[in-house]
Parts: C-alpha cells; structure tokens; sequence
C-alpha cells in the first residue's frame, strides 16, 4: 500500500527526496530504493500512530482514572496527550531506523519528518478519540466536552 503520500505534507514526495540525488546516477537509484523501501513499510507506521493514540487514551480513561487520586484535572490529560506525541515520534523513528537503514544523506531527516507527521497524527486522534470518550462512554477523568442533557 502507498501510505507516504499522507506524510508529504510535512515530509515531501518522491521527487522532492531524490532531487538532491539527479546528478549521480548511483546515488539516485539508491535514493528511490530507500524510498520504496519505505513506502512498503507505510502500512505498519500508520498503524504505529493508530495502535500507540488508541492504547493510550483507553490506559487514560480506564485504569489510569481509576486509580485513587484526582487524575481528573486537565494537566494529566495534557501529560496523556504529550505521552502520545512523544511515545509516537519514538517508536515511529526507531520503528523506521530499523526498518530502512538510512544510509544516504537526508535519509534520517526525511524519517524524522515522517515519525513527526505521525506524533502529530497520533495527537489528532488522542483529542478525537477523548472526546468521543467523554460524549459517549462514562468515565470520572477530565471531560473535554461535557454532555448536554
């Protein structure tokens, strides 16, 4: 599946990564091997940002506040949401490092920029998913939005 097209936002394209490469012939059939290589591991980067966002808002509003303690204050919502961003960029870039060696010159900037897409992606989807949460299953934690009747 080609998934790298939802990161070119932020990371570019094909032709933007091997541009750099035109004038060695070489250097760019690596360039566009690395990238395929890449785009054929997509599939399990999404569903890094998609696996760590959900793990973590259900960790938040199950037993996290269940726990005795005022756990439901914003702040530690905050520290629930910052975790995702944080935990998504490492395991997305670590996940990438090992995955497909960057061995040419711009190859770990490009895998940053993709592992920050997802840590951003990831983020959307924690506040999406709280407040889905919040609207329609009980829980004592934080409500972003409360319900109305």
């Amino acid at each position: 599946m080609k998934l790298l097209p939802i990161y070119k936002w932020i990371a570019g394209g094909m032709p933007d990564f091997t541009r750099q490469f035109q004038d060695n012939e070489n250097l760019f059939k690596q360039a566009q091997s690395f990238w395929n290589k890449l785009e054929s591991v997509s599939i399990w980067i999404l569903l890094i940002f998609i696996v760590l966002s959900i793990l973590l808002v259900v960790i938040y509003y199950q037993p996290y506040n269940n726990t005795a303690g005022r756990h439901y204050k914003p702040t530690h919502w905050a520290v629930f949401l910052l975790l995702t961003f944080i935990g998504t960029f490492g395991v997305t870039w670590l996940f990438e490092y090992i995955a497909v060696a960057p061995k040419l010159p711009g190859a770990l900037l490009l895998e940053m920029k993709i592992a920050l897409c997802n840590a951003i992606y990831a983020s959307v989807l924690y506040c999406v998913l709280s407040l889905l949460w919040c609207l329609f299953l009980p829980t004592n934690a934080y409500r972003l939005i409360k319900k109305i009747s």
